[in-house]
Formats: structure tokens, sequence, C-alpha cells
């Protein structure tokens, strides 16, 4: 909205001040009748407005101008054309009667105290039912009605999922991210239309669902039929500088992040905020160099997901992970095979031209991998052994597993190859469970969720591939174990000192 300095017009030749000051008048006057006249969207809000997909998302800042936007682009979609400002027009996408429905967090503050402030602000009086807001709101339906048709009703993620069926829309516009059940809910109430979404908020749920099914395909260039616009509070010339210092002072650096960029962050703690994509991300590579020892890792989870990295060891001791694997409700005979044909992926051509398949040095499995299931009498490890993967069982303990990876981390000896766009997401999303307040709570520990991967590669750097500076005895080991050490180094298992491996001691 424009803002007039009248105390510039005594500034003017007196000559001219009355003039001036009659034409203020008489704009001032349009802009009462029509505020839409007064709309002039910074760029980053004409992207928004100039999108046609059906998924529309401006993630901004506090006070980047997201909630106006979003606001302004419903009353363009529901007003007539000949109301719409010349400069507006190229926005609208429908024909009225446009059915829109607006959903935030809760009914006082956010939809009392923000969305009916901006629509009494914006809304042109005489595209109104009644000429005003006050005779087009109806407060039993929580509905606002335009002269032309057009609706606009108005629910909150407090209300019960019920709550959001109903009559088909044009449009779902939510005002802050909402749960995904609602989500979900609202798309099946654009299907009559083929109408569209739009969410203007500032991400402040760390990675939610929002951050897979949205901001991840957008940052990778994946997202189909949507448009992300992305704004900084600096985007937003009509804020004032030392207001913006004031209000993001004392906050910490994830939630400024949040609160001034728009950038979905962690507000749990990342567990490996050591990983840099510019720093630990590197090209896909075409081959394994000759020689190299190769380590795989791998995280079972038949229920949820089954995980396997690939990592092969440079001579200056930097592990590089080169592929991986995650499958879905698959049986181990299935991922041995999976593995197998990546195996023969990164095998080699000998001189009569056939293919070797690659041999890793050995396989690392989840230490779970060892238990019975009482209704075979059988384990994972089992299975995988006669499916011809022979596994050694990892390391328990997942503090001291995420410390190994940390350390390879910072000292830049962790590196993974593009490729593995899994893994690397992951890495981005893995972090610490909040903690409750009470006395009882229990140790650190990280999010179960999306993490597969990352547990299939603690394994193989809990193994401790590198170089061991001094000899140490086996430990003891099942027989499973016995048959993978025997079979990789072609000694006979026992108590007493051996030449070590590469890799070190890694039963120790």
């Amino acid at each position: 909205m424009f803002r007039f300095d009248r105390e510039a017009i005594k500034s003017l030749p007196e000559s001219q001040q009355a003039e001036a000051a009659a034409l203020l008048e008489s704009y001032e006057s349009q802009l009462k009748d029509n505020p839409l006249l007064g709309y002039r969207p910074h760029p980053k809000q004409v992207e928004f407005h100039s999108s046609v997909l059906p998924l529309k998302a401006f993630l901004g800042g506090n006070r980047s101008g997201k909630t106006t936007a979003g606001i302004l682009d419903d009353l363009i979609q529901a007003v007539d054309v000949d109301c719409l400002p010349a400069h507006l027009r190229p926005f609208k996408h429908y024909t009225p009667p446009f059915h829109c429905r607006i959903v935030a967090p809760d009914f006082t503050s956010t939809m009392e105290g923000v969305i009916f402030h901006k629509l009494r602000e914006w809304a042109p009086k005489s595209q109104l039912r009644g000429g005003r807001f006050d005779k087009a709101y109806d407060k039993a339906l929580r509905k606002m009605s335009f002269a032309n048709g057009s609706t606009i009703d108005f629910l909150t993620f407090e209300q019960d999922l019920d709550k959001f069926g109903g009559a088909a829309k044009h449009r779902i516009h939510y005002d802050e991210e909402p749960p995904a059940n609602i989500r979900r809910e609202g798309l099946m109430r654009l299907i009559d239309y083929g109408g569209d979404e739009l969410f203007t908020m500032t991400p402040l749920h760390g990675m939610s669902w929002m951050y897979d099914e949205i901001w991840e395909p957008w940052t990778r260039g994946k997202l189909e039929e949507g448009l992300v616009t992305l704004v900084d509070m600096d985007d937003n010339p009509y804020l004032d500088e030392k207001t913006k210092k004031r209000v993001l002072r004392g906050l910490s650096r994830e939630e400024r992040e949040a609160r001034k960029s728009g950038r979905f962050v962690h507000f749990a703690g990342m567990i490996y905020d050591e990983f840099n994509r510019n720093m630990h991300v590197i090209p896909e590579v075409r081959e394994v160099t000759p020689g190299s020892r190769v380590y795989v890792g791998i995280d079972p989870g038949m229920r949820h997901m089954a995980a396997v990295v690939w990592t092969y060891l440079t001579p200056e001791d930097t592990l590089v992970v080169f592929d991986e694997l995650a499958l879905q409700g698959h049986t181990v005979k299935q991922v041995a095979t999976a593995i197998k044909e990546i195996n023969m992926k990164w095998g080699q051509k000998t001189e009569t031209g056939a293919i070797v398949s690659l041999h890793p040095d050995w396989y690392v499995v989840d230490p779970s991998a060892r238990n019975i299931v009482h209704q075979t009498g059988r384990s994972d490890q089992m299975e995988f052994t006669d499916n011809g993967i022979v596994t050694i069982l990892g390391q328990n303990s997942v503090t001291a597993g995420i410390n190994r990876v940390k350390e390879r981390l910072q000292a830049n000896r962790l590196l993974v190859c593009a490729n593995c766009q899994t893994l690397i997401g992951q890495f981005r999303k893995y972090r610490w469970a909040t903690p409750t307040r009470s006395e009882d709570d229990p140790k650190e520990k990280p999010v179960k969720s999306d993490d597969h991967l990352l547990d299939a590669l603690r394994y193989v750097v809990a193994s401790r591939p590198y170089t061991p500076v001094e000899e140490e005895a086996w430990g003891p080991m099942n027989e499973f174990e016995k048959r993978a050490r025997e079979e990789l180094t072609g000694k006979t298992y026992g108590k007493r000192k051996v030449d070590k491996t590469p890799m070190g001691a890694i039963f120790a």
C-alpha cells in the first residue's frame, strides 16, 4: 500500500501545492473505494502471482510479505476483472464465481488477528455482498461472500478432520504449514475444479512433511507442477532496516535462518552439522580404482527400508561412498540379488572382455541381524549368508558410531558421490530427538526417521576402516563372523596374534 507524505507537499511552490493536495485527496478517495489500486507487489510477489501451476508455495521470513501476497492473490481471483487495475490483471487466472478456503493455525490470533485484518484492508467494498465486510461475513458459517457469487470460507488446524470435507473448491490457501492429514483432505476438495494449493508460511516446524514433499524436490529441480518462491526479509522494500535488526537480535542461528530467510532448518539440532554439500559431495565416479578396498554397510530394515551403502578407502585414508541402495518391503533374498546386481555394475572388464563382479572386502550389517526370528528359527544374518552375502556384525553403540562419522566429516575424510542423493538428503535431515523436561529423560538419541542409509554408513565407519598403529588380537566372534573373517583373510580363527588387514582390528 502506498504511503503519502503530506508534509512533502509543503516543499512545493505555493502555486503547485493546492493542485498536489487536490490530486492526493482524489487518489486517497479512490484507494478507499478500491484498495487494490495501491497494491504494488515486489518482484518476488510478482513471481508468485504470475504462476498458474497447481501448487504455489511462498516461503518467507517474518514480514516478507507472504500473507499479503496470499490474500491478494485470493482477492484477485475472487473479484470482477474490471475491478482490477491494469497492473494486476495479468495475475487473474479464474473467472468468478471463485470458491476458496483459507486455513490457518488458530481462529482468534491468526484468522481474526491477521487474515481478517488483511481482508478488511484490501477487499474492495463494492465487490462484497452488502457493501462491507461485516455484512459479507457470516459468523455462523465462517464464510465471506462476494456480490458476484465468489466465496471464501475459513477453517483452522484446531478443528476436527471431518470439518475439512464438503463442497468443491477452486483453491485451498494455507497460511502457515498445515498438518499432513489436513493437506491430504484439502486435495480431495480440489478435484472437481482442478484447483490449486497456496502455501504462505515461515517454516518453523523443522524437517516436516513439507520439506520432504515440496522443499527437497524443489531444491533438486524435481518438483512437478509446483512453484516455490523463497523470500527473505530483505526482499520486502517496505521494511525499516533498524526494525529488522532489532527483531532478529538474540535469535539462534537456526531460528534466524527460518524467520529471516524462510528456509527449512532443524530446531532439535542437526546431528551431522559438519556435513556440507560443497565440501563433502563430489562428482559421481566412473569406476572404483583397481586395488581399492571396498566395504559395504547393510541395514536390513525389511519392514521399513533395506538400506545398503558401498564405500572404498583411498590411500590417503578417505572413505568415499560411491553407491547406495534403498528398497522397501523386500525380502532378504531380493535385497541380496539387488546387491549382487550393483556389484556387477561396478565390476571390471578382463582382457577377454568379460566383466568380473566387484568383490567387497567385507559386508558389515546391523548387529540386530543376528537375532533369531522365533517363527522361523533363523536370523537375517543367516538368510544373507544363504543368499551369498556373508556378513560381519557392526558395532552396537549408536553414539560411538555417530562420533566416528563426525570425526571423518570434520577431517574431510568422508566424501559422498553426487549420485547418492538419498543418503545426502538423510545427512541434512538427521537430528537429535527433542528431549522432554522430566528428570527421567533418556539419553540423547536420534529421531528414528529417514536414517537407514546413515545407519548402514555408520556400521562401515564404526568398523574402523583405517590402518592400525599397533596389532591387536581377535576378539570373540560367532560362527558367521568367523566364516566371514576366514573367507576374507584366508586365515584360521584362533586366539592369537595375527597380521592385521589394512582395516584394523574391527572386532576389538
